[in-house]
């Protein structure tokens, strides 16, 4: 994530954490008057269901018209009355239509359903939503949970709401599983491809073709120092200069200082299994996030942005992740993650290197310098430029002595490694393996001589 005073989010952690609804066999208890609300877990084996065979019949309508772009199919058995819900899908299916998906489909292994008369509300409806840029272990699948509401209407069952999992429906949805917040689902959105690129942008966005060029240059390149390794086969990023787009796309809230602050972000996504588990051991996508509003206030160059949120979405398969609960937090020490992509916004770019340098010795003139890399306590402190200036140095020293495919190396291992507060990476066995092989030295060595590199003026 990148920003004038380096501002990051760390991933998907800016998200409301998400609790499982926990669904108990309630009994119906019926006196002849009104139904009082059941709760059932859907049954695919029962034939005895047919409000949930009409949802899954409804969905696979709906997977089957998007993928032959058939509009009318897609909307047809929405609630002829809403007009809201018809607009808002129709908005949907624009923008799905110019994506490429490797698969499309919508999952009700993992839903229930509650009835109230007429009506059938099921939570936690899986839409399986995995571009041709994403891929993830054993089949795992980006994905987006929804609430459908069917009720009859002139002799059938049809649509009447669908609301998605998002910041501001998580506290009253409460389900453990993905979010659908990603930008189609909130705006109206045209989208482009440039080789593995693809770029969307609102209507905030009047020029996003210049943007197609530089975005598929700086891909190549980040993917050529990445070499072989792990990666996804392409990456999608989202312009916008609107205030209401970055309040909702993806759960990160932008808002007040924040807003003015985040020029970038880069989302990875947690994925679920084919029946719709959620599946916490790697990423299954990523998203980038590019907010015009702040880079053009700052008078910085967006593509710098694109390249340091490039870096970490090329990266991201490879890196330490743990959690539960319906999302994954990075575990990896974070100033390998900032370092490394500060470190990119560099490559071929002397300007950029003499300007990290700058903010580095002036720094460490002012006695903010202790000698080890930022932990993750201080890192987002009032030092927060420092932080992301002083981490990148860690892989300038590297390339100064070893050259490039060292530092790549060298980063490549030490993100495969957690650490937390009090347990910080650089205080382990592990990362005095890492400087042994990458570096021919033990860690207290490397740091000794990193530092003075740094107390040098990182030259």
């Amino acid at each position: 994530m990148s920003g004038p005073s380096g501002a990051d989010l760390a991933s998907r952690g800016v998200g409301l954490s998400r609790r499982a609804l926990l669904v108990a066999g309630l009994a119906v208890a019926g006196c002849g008057q009104v139904e009082r609300p059941t709760i059932r877990t859907i049954s695919h084996e029962s034939s005895s269901d047919p409000e949930a065979q009409a949802l899954q019949e409804i969905l696979d309508r709906r997977a089957k018209a998007l993928r032959n772009d058939d509009e009318r199919t897609f909307l047809a058995d929405l609630d002829s009355r809403s007009s809201g819900l018809i607009a808002q899908q129709k908005m949907v299916f624009g923008n799905l239509r110019q994506l490429e998906f490797t698969r499309f489909a919508y999952v009700t292994e993992q839903a229930s359903r509650v009835s109230e008369g007429t009506s059938h509300v099921f939570s936690r409806v899986i839409q399986i939503t995995q571009l041709t840029t994403d891929a993830g272990p054993g089949g795992v699948a980006p994905a987006e949970t929804f609430e459908y509401t069917l009720a009859p209407r002139d002799g059938k069952l049809v649509i009447t709401k669908i609301r998605g999992s998002n910041r501001n429906t998580a506290a009253d949805l409460r389900l453990n599983s993905p979010m659908a917040d990603a930008p189609w689902n909130f705006t109206a959105l045209r989208i482009i491809r440039a080789g593995k690129v693809w770029l969307a942008g609102d209507s905030s966005v009047k020029n996003l073709d210049r943007y197609a060029d530089a975005a598929k240059t700086h891909l190549h390149e980040v993917e050529s120092l990445w070499g072989n390794r792990i990666k996804f086969p392409g990456h999608i990023l989202f312009f916008t200069r609107s205030t209401e787009s970055l309040k909702n796309w993806f759960g990160v809230g932008l808002t007040g200082d924040l807003l003015s602050m985040v020029e970038g972000l880069e989302i990875p996504l947690q994925g679920v299994r084919k029946d719709g588990q959620m599946y916490d051991g790697q990423y299954a996508g990523s998203r980038i996030v590019v907010n015009l509003r702040a880079a053009e206030r700052w008078d910085d160059d967006p593509e710098l942005v694109m390249r340091h949120e490039l870096a970490h979405a090329v990266t991201a398969r490879a890196t330490n992740v743990a959690g539960s609960s319906g999302y994954l937090a990075l575990t990896a020490p974070r100033w390998a993650l900032e370092g490394f992509a500060r470190w990119v916004e560099t490559v071929g770019n002397p300007r950029r290197m003499d300007y990290v340098r700058y903010v580095v010795r002036v720094a460490v003139a002012s006695g903010n310098f202790s000698g080890k890399p930022p932990g993750m306590k201080e890192f987002y402190g009032k030092n927060l430029p420092f932080s992301y200036d002083l981490s990148a140095s860690v892989f300038a020293y590297v390339d100064d002595r070893k050259g490039q495919d060292a530092v790549v190396e060298f980063y490549a291992n030490v993100i495969k490694h957690a650490e937390t507060v009090d347990s910080p990476l650089i205080d382990k066995p592990e990362f005095d393996e890492i400087c042994r092989q990458v570096m021919g030295v033990r860690a207290s060595v490397f740091l000794q001589r990193w530092a003075t590199f740094v107390r040098n003026g990182a030259r």
